[in-house]
């Protein structure tokens, strides 16, 4: 699935971008946890929309017509 790849792709760019943010001290702890928040929040969607990806991958459906 394409978009497994396109959500580990995200995923990986935004512990890059979490790790900046971490690296960089010219930046205030609050205003780190500030600029976090909303890479943390979208990180925590895509890892679980990427679990239910998966099993919808793994998963193979049958078609019950005719009556299983």
């Amino acid at each position: 699935m394409k978009m497994i790849e396109v959500l580990n792709n995200r995923i990986d760019e935004i512990r890059v971008e979490v790790m900046k943010l971490v690296d960089n001290q010219s930046i205030s702890l609050t205003e780190k946890n500030a600029l976090m928040q909303p890479l943390v929040e979208e990180k925590k969607v895509m890892e679980h929309t990427l679990v239910y990806l998966e099993k919808i991958k793994n998963t193979n459906y049958k078609g019950l017509c005719g009556g299983g």
